[in-house]
């Protein structure tokens, strides 16, 4: 009888899904349902802007939240995170990956898998050796110095779409010349379609955190640019989405692209860890669980 409690405790300790399914009943199965609808209805919109946010066709956004989503479910330790592409890995992405290859090109966009392939590795190794500590080596000075760089970067790289100008390249500060050199040439129908849907999302956030307000936003959209033939008047729209999923495969990069990656990949796995642990840390004296700073 030892034997056979010891051996359901490693398991449980070894593999997530069970730790996570401990207690589980089948009564919590419509809580679960409603949970898991909530979560797409406000999460598969905000994959997909915040793939176009680092260049990428915006159902790449959508095929990584499904991938990371199963992954996370098999190898994640933390019951209250959930796994996808982030508007503040993002720019590192972007930034990174601008200094070796030309944005939007196929040796890019190979260099960007091989990139997440590489902190993936890192984060399943860091959870596995129980390396979340690492988090509180970096001062809340650095950290929050860091994250409001990036909320710049991300402003300055996506208000040509809100004002409805050709997209940018180049330095921030650069960026920023040549957004207020052509501010004459702002679409007013760009611009109020933005400020809209910018509008929902902040009241429908003071309302209730429930309301799913991106795809609020998005349908509402949507709509109005159907109605309205705003696409006729200069308003850019995304197109039709390929039908399908992509088929599975490695990226193909050279051993020094990998190697150049290698940095990057260190870095941003940092980056995951100290959201991950401030996260857990957060929702801690919600539910009673000791945190797990551990992805």
């Amino acid at each position: 009888m030892d034997r056979a409690k010891t051996a359901s405790a490693v398991n449980l300790a070894l593999w997530p899904p069970l730790r996570a399914l401990s207690g589980w009943r089948v009564k919590d199965l419509n809580g679960d349902l409603a949970a898991g609808v909530t979560l797409a209805a406000i999460a598969i919109p905000e994959q997909m802007a915040t793939a176009r946010l680092g260049g990428f066709a915006p159902e790449i956004g959508f095929f990584t939240f499904v991938a990371g989503s199963v992954a996370f479910a098999l190898l994640g330790a933390n019951r209250q995170l959930s796994a996808g592409a982030d508007s503040t890995i993002t720019p590192l992405f972007v930034g990174g990956l601008a200094l070796i290859a030309t944005s939007g090109s196929p040796h890019y966009l190979a260099l960007a898998a091989m990139l997440a392939l590489m902190v993936g590795l890192l984060v399943a190794l860091s959870g596995i050796f129980r390396l979340g500590w690492i988090a509180d080596l970096l001062s809340v000075p650095v950290t929050t110095g860091f994250l409001a760089g990036i909320s710049v970067h991300i402003m300055v790289s996506q208000l040509p779409g809100l004002l409805g100008l050709p997209s940018q390249s180049g330095e921030t500060l650069r960026r920023v010349g040549e957004i207020a050199a052509n501010i004459h040439l702002t679409n007013l129908w760009s611009l109020a379609l933005g400020l809209g849907v910018f509008a929902i999302i902040l009241v429908a956030e003071r309302v209730s955190a429930r309301i799913p307000a991106a795809l609020i936003g998005m349908v509402l959209a949507t709509l109005a640019v159907t109605t309205l033939g705003l696409k006729n008047r200069g308003v850019e729209v995304l197109g039709a989405l390929p039908n399908g999923f992509p088929t599975p495969g490695l990226p193909l990069v050279s051993f020094e692209d990998a190697r150049a990656l290698v940095p990057l990949a260190l870095l941003i796995a940092i980056v995951v860890m100290v959201q991950t642990a401030a996260t857990s840390r957060s929702f801690a004296p919600q539910n009673g669980d000791a945190p797990d700073v551990n992805p």
